[in-house]
């Protein structure tokens, strides 16, 4: 017999699967309840609302993607260590979880205060930290001059936008599920090796 937990985990579960892939509008509670294996009576019971519901899931989704892989920039390695470990840890969480970019930035969108309150509670990134690692590493000859914020919109962008918008590229090149799957592997490989380019400090007299 099912305890009280194994069933909210169950639930959990299932409505992870309906709202990553029809979003809030399109997420039935009867469809969530079928998953589960309950009647839709329990679970209210459980959640009382498909709001309450919903802020469940979305604060485990952001918690499953952002802080692990924003604890990579946090270490004490060089930075292009940390790029790479950075890199590895987002392709690995969304290569399992491949719903979950879209997922989340679509939330975003709709309701921003919600994204907001959930990582002002986690503390991400020691944004002053980074800088000074830039400046740091040019100061040395090592990097050019560059924002905090403009490289992590490089890194951001370089990692996530193949997830996010995934099915519009495979419909614009006629990729194969298995086809673009590799070209996710190499690019794994590939987006390290266009941060240190991006990094190389100007060789312009």
């Amino acid at each position: 017999m099912s305890t009280e937990s194994d069933t909210q985990n169950r639930i959990l579960q299932s409505a992870e699967d309906v709202f990553y892939q029809r979003g809030y509008e399109g997420a039935r509670m009867q469809e969530i309840a079928d998953g589960a294996g309950i009647n839709k009576a329990l679970l209210h019971y459980y959640f009382r609302s498909k709001d309450r519901l919903f802020n469940a899931v979305f604060a485990a989704a952001v918690a499953r993607l952002m802080p692990p892989v924003f604890a990579t920039l946090a270490s004490d390695e060089p930075l292009q260590e940390k790029v790479r470990a950075f890199v590895d840890s987002y392709f690995d969480t969304v290569q399992k979880y491949p719903f979950l970019p879209g997922f989340v930035v679509h939330e975003m969108h709709r309701n921003p205060g919600r994204f907001s309150d959930i990582i002002g509670t986690k503390n991400l990134l020691a944004l002053e930290r980074l800088q000074r690692e830039l400046d740091e590493g040019a100061d040395r000859g090592e990097f050019r001059r560059m924002d905090a914020v403009q490289f992590l919109l490089n890194l951001l962008s370089l990692s996530a936008f193949p997830f996010v918008a995934a099915r519009a590229m495979q419909a614009i090149t006629g990729r194969t599920d298995a086809e673009y799957r590799r070209a996710l592997d190499e690019r794994r490989a590939l987006v390290p090796v266009w941060i240190a380019e991006l990094l190389k400090p100007s060789t312009a007299s």
